[in-house]
């Protein structure tokens, strides 16, 4: 019997990963390119990222990376502490680093700045009367709305391309929001956290491909792949029947499902009809990834990341990255790298239409950022990339957890459980895995 893993994005492909590491043989469903948004092009001297373009410093990726041999290529950024910025009253506003920034900071009203110290140590500042909150209304008491939306909106819309009016404050910080419950204040929250700071960001020699493309060459002769799509899981006496669209069947012990949304609605409606129900009903925010070089003559803000933009901007600019300021190993020596994201939930379905934001972008760069000359390299438009983590969010988790309950051995581990990032993923593919592990399968041969 087999234990079968459905998608080949990097959770699947770390999934199955720990799945061999434990001696079991899975079998991967993947009918697309492995890695799912993880996608490198290397091209004229140029690492362009058309899925994340760094990465987290976090305990499972750097075991893996580890694991996989590919430590030594590990690149941090050449400028420490670099700035972010976000774009405030018509010009980039540094995100303050410390106490003495925040004290001169703009994005902050003298008001907040007095009241902020007292906030922090009192118990209750951050409440949570009601199941679920906006980012916006959590936040508020502690930061005021109109911070909330200068700072919070604009970086959350780089991550999850969502608005803080919507977005769920217990999905996107679950340890402040556990932490608050409780009537801690945020002061006795920071204590409690682990120490070390905040873990460095960091790329990879060769683009972030590289980590999806030593899986699969590692799972080479350790697993098996279907390149075909799934379009049913049932319950059976030994465990689960999965059936391909071209007829391929497995019988699989347990089953570890890295898809999400609408995707894994359309074949676990046998299993649960409420859960397929409940994942037609996630929204996706779709991102348009565009690589522009500029001369090296331009110039950027010194030893800044990028800048992210509130909602409203022109086609839905959420943001820029100054990849090569940071990491100058993804450019020539003459060029800059930069990378612009735009969409996010703002944009709705709509297709970009990326002929007109060519001729669109240089204007666009040279009004809000004063380049002058941009060299289109390469776009890439993802239809569905983030799933909305929105106010009541956790009624979705809570199906994905009751659909495990009730079908031991079935495990979901879609980013529709949360946590976007790569490190993330790499995270909940290990803590997948470990719950087959736990689950009382004695036919299961997992240790």
């Amino acid at each position: 019997m087999k234990t079968a893993i459905i998608g080949g994005g990097i959770t699947g492909l770390a999934a199955a990963y720990h799945l061999v590491k434990r001696g079991v043989r899975p079998v991967i469903f993947e009918p697309g390119p492995f890695g799912g948004m993880i996608r490198s092009v290397l091209r004229d001297g140029f690492t362009l990222e058309q899925g994340p373009n760094v990465l987290v410093e976090r305990p499972d990726i750097v075991s893996l990376l580890g694991d996989l041999g590919l430590q030594h290529r590990v690149r941090y950024p050449s400028v420490e502490p670099y700035g972010q910025y976000v774009w405030f009253r018509g010009r980039p506003t540094k995100v303050p680093a410390g106490l003495g920034e925040l004290v001169r900071s703009p994005l902050f009203s003298a008001r907040t700045k007095l009241a902020l110290p007292m906030r922090i140590l009192l118990p209750g500042t951050l409440a949570t009367p009601s199941p679920d909150l906006s980012v916006l209304d959590f936040f508020s008491p502690l930061l005021g709305r109109a911070t909330v939306q200068a700072l919070l909106d604009p970086v959350l819309k780089g991550i999850y391309g969502g608005d803080v009016g919507r977005l769920s404050a217990r999905m996107i910080f679950p340890g402040l929001w556990g932490a608050c419950s409780k009537g801690d204040s945020i002061m006795s929250y920071l204590r409690k956290r682990p120490k070390g700071g905040k873990p460095r960001i960091f790329g990879i020699e060769g683009g972030i491909q590289s980590i999806a493309a030593a899986l699969v060459e590692f799972l080479q002769g350790k697993a098996d792949f279907v390149r075909q799509p799934v379009e049913s899981i049932t319950q059976s006496a030994g465990g689960f029947e999965i059936r391909c669209k071209d007829g391929h069947r497995l019988l699989s012990d347990s089953c570890v499902v890295t898809t999400a949304g609408a995707t894994t609605a359309s074949f676990v409606g046998h299993v649960s009809p409420t859960l397929a129900q409940r994942l037609t009903q996630v929204e996706f925010a779709g991102l348009t990834v565009v690589h522009c070089a500029l001369d090296r003559t331009e110039s950027l803000i010194p030893g800044a990341f990028g800048v992210l933009f509130p909602g409203g901007m022109p086609d839905n600019f959420l943001g820029i990255m100054f990849n090569s300021v940071i990491f100058p190993h993804v450019a020539p020596a003459d060029k800059h790298l930069v990378t612009l994201v735009l969409g996010g939930a703002q944009a709705g379905s709509a297709a970009p239409d990326l002929g007109r934001l060519r001729e669109a972008l240089p204007r666009l760069l040279h009004s809000l950022l004063g380049i002058k000359k941009v060299e289109w390299l390469d776009a890439y438009a993802w239809r569905g990339a983030i799933p909305q983590l929105q106010v009541g969010y956790s009624e979705i988790v809570g199906a994905l957890d009751a659909a495990e309950s009730s079908s031991p051995g079935l495990v979901f581990a879609g980013v529709d459980r949360g946590g976007v990032g790569v490190s993330d993923r790499l995270r909940i593919a290990r803590e997948s895995v470990e719950k087959l592990v736990s689950t009382d399968l004695p036919r299961v041969a997992l240790a």
